[in-house]
């Protein structure tokens, strides 16, 4: 094999798709757990001394929500992607293929 040569393992490539579909949703599950375990739980242990402190953490809360999201959104992206271009792949390699064979008609030896 030299850099001239590409060779795409469709089957992997799909298969890794699958893997980072599955992330995708399991980082929304972790979201919806983190979201269950939000700062209104707080305010009654920490009352009114500890308001200040419930405020931060709602803050630094609600960025570690938005940050899941998004990481669950470029994990599905992602897997859009793979499957996207394993398609492609196949789609180039039966082309090519069915090609090659219509120009060869005629040719055996």
């Amino acid at each position: 094999m030299t850099m001239n040569d590409l060779r795409a393992d469709t089957a992997s490539i799909a298969e890794f798709a699958a893997t980072a579909a599955t992330m995708s949703v399991e980082m929304q599950a972790a979201g919806l757990g983190a979201a269950a375990a939000g700062p209104l739980l707080l305010g009654p242990v920490f009352g009114v001394i500890g308001g200040d402190f419930v405020a931060a953490f709602a803050t630094a809360h609600a960025a570690h929500l938005t940050s899941i999201e998004k990481l669950s959104g470029v994990l599905g992206g992602i897997s859009a992607t793979a499957l996207a271009n394993a398609a492609a792949y196949e789609g180039t390699e039966v082309a090519t293929t069915a090609a090659l064979a219509a120009g060869a008609v005629g040719l055996e030896a």
